[in-house]
């Protein structure tokens, strides 16, 4: 039985997260701390070797004095920086503490899916040693780590663990009214990064032949306001349907998914697109909101398993004219959103601690 966990991870614990890939380490924490056990966390920044060098230090003199049953980790996007949480990794698994570990991104191994433009010399020479960094990781997990996780079972399929499955993010109930009445027109949501392959050029396009003759439905797009920027867009030329905001966190996302219909995730597909799973889409079934997406598998297949949207081809005229249907049927966005709440339950973040804690049991049983 797990009673004691350790919980490791590389973002300020005591910040609200300001992206999708700081989210999950503070849900799979608070998710952790419901359970019936002890847990000690430790953050951190990633890139601040000076601070991973004493979180290090703190974590090492805990373990002299208090041996925990299991140890979870949630990494960093990237490598990590500093080779004393490596020789950490190594150190509990010596100790024999079962460890799990979520391994967040593979995108080192694709690496043409990473940039949309031509790198520097001395960005390219940056990207090769981080791949390295990754690749020699990578090793000592599979080592030293009994389980690790993945997004997705696609991405599971990719690498080649002796150990290994999926655990894709989760959801949560907030604490937000439930939207009765559609909007008139109706209102659509994004949250998430402004870029070219995002799909944002794609999104804006739709909506763009969509209100032609007429505003019939408007989009808040919440992104960061420097990718914003670097797309150089006439933020004027949509300003009828389209409201364009920079902000991030639970408590300042509420108020906008409470004015909205249907979230949208349209981008086009790219492999490395297929195989991912994009957290907003957990979010989204979290607040109940309808799904539109474009036909990455592993996105698709999700809405499609838990009936909590549609699934549309990646071009402009494709999601213009399911953006059209949905205009002309909105009980159709009424009939999903009864699914919704199904869906949530069975993909809570507490489900995907619970998952945690039962796997790593299973290790300190075998």
């Amino acid at each position: 039985m797990i009673e004691k966990l350790l919980y490791l991870t590389y973002i300020p614990l005591n910040e609200a997260p300001k992206s999708g890939s700081s989210v999950r380490p503070q849900k799979m924490k608070e998710a952790f701390e419901t359970k019936n056990m002890v847990v000690k966390s430790f953050g951190g920044i990633n890139n601040n070797i000076r601070l991973r060098r004493k979180t290090v230090s703190e974590i090492k003199e805990l373990l002299k004095r208090w041996r925990p049953d299991a140890c979870y980790i949630e990494p960093p996007s990237g490598p990590m920086f500093y080779l004393g949480d490596v020789l950490l990794i190594k150190r509990i698994h010596k100790m024999g503490i079962p460890i799990s570990i979520f391994y967040r991104d593979a995108y080192w191994k694709y690496p043409e899916y990473i940039n949309e433009k031509k790198l520097s010399f001395k960005d390219c020479i940056k990207q090769k040693i981080i791949k390295l960094m990754q690749m020699y990781q990578l090793r000592v997990f599979e080592k030293n780590i009994d389980l690790i996780y993945f997004p997705s079972i696609s991405m599971v399929r990719e690498f080649d663990c002796p150990h290994k499955d999926a655990l894709p993010p989760g959801g949560i109930v907030p604490n937000v009214k439930d939207k009765t009445e559609l909007s008139n027109p109706l209102q659509f949501i994004f949250v998430g990064g402004a870029a070219r392959n995002h799909g944002t050029f794609l999104t804006l396009e739709a909506f763009e032949m969509l209100n032609k003759s007429g505003v019939k439905a408007k989009v808040i797009y919440v992104c960061p306001e420097f990718q914003w920027k670097n797309l150089g867009i006439d933020q004027d030329k949509y300003s009828e349907w389209l409201e364009v905001i920079h902000t991030s966190g639970d408590e300042n996302l509420k108020p906008l998914y409470e004015r909205a219909d249907v979230a949208l995730l349209t981008a086009p597909r790219t492999f490395y697109r297929d195989i991912a799973v994009p957290i907003k889409i957990y979010e989204y079934i979290s607040y109940l909101k309808p799904i539109l997406v474009t036909d990455c598998t592993e996105t698709a297949r999700i809405v499609e398993d838990n009936h909590v949207g549609w699934v549309t081809k990646d071009d402009i005229s494709s999601v213009f004219h399911k953006l059209a249907e949905l205009c002309d049927n909105p009980e159709e966005i009424i009939r999903i959103r009864e699914n919704m709440k199904e869906a949530r339950n069975n993909n809570l973040w507490s489900s995907r601690a619970e998952k945690v804690i039962r796997d790593l049991e299973t290790v300190k049983q075998g």
